[in-house]
């Protein structure tokens, strides 16, 4: 059985590392992750993204900015949109996928919170709909995911 006190060594073990990722979102000074963002996992996959394209000599990077729903990610040529889940998510609904987006990016975590699985899907040109929400992670050994298009 837990006791409370475990669960308050608990809470300030998981505020040390909240703070120390607030601080590094912050300084940004040589790693590009978004500066902005208290959603842990989503931040982990779009820096795990922009790294991915920067490194494919992608032009003029840049993440978008809070409210930017479309797109996370852009560079001079595509907009990118990108949705993680963790191994911990236990129903691995994706939050909402809105139009505006060249790429889209799947992103599973595994229980460390490093890429399992990363899926990427073209956005199709019979795109229909302005925003697609209770999508699912797709299975493994999935060949096709539906994102919406006719």
């Amino acid at each position: 059985m837990h006791n409370f006190e475990e669960f308050l060594e608990i809470i300030k073990l998981y505020s040390k590392a909240y703070l120390k990722f607030e601080k590094f979102q912050n300084d940004r000074k040589n790693f590009f992750v978004p500066e902005r963002g208290d959603q842990k996992t989503g931040i982990i996959g779009e820096a795990l993204i922009f790294e991915y394209l920067y490194r494919q000599k992608q032009k003029d990077l840049h993440f978008g900015m809070h409210s930017e729903k479309g797109w996370d990610i852009e560079s001079s040529k595509y907009k990118y949109q990108v949705k993680t889940v963790s191994a911990y998510s236990k129903t691995k609904i994706l939050s909402p996928i809105h139009k505006g987006w060249n790429y889209l990016y799947l992103i599973q975590l595994n229980v460390n919170f490093l890429p399992e699985r990363v899926l990427k899907i073209e956005n199709p040109s019979n795109w229909n709909k302005d925003i697609i929400k209770g999508m699912k992670f797709p299975k493994e050994g999935s060949k096709i995911v539906n994102i919406g298009g006719n």
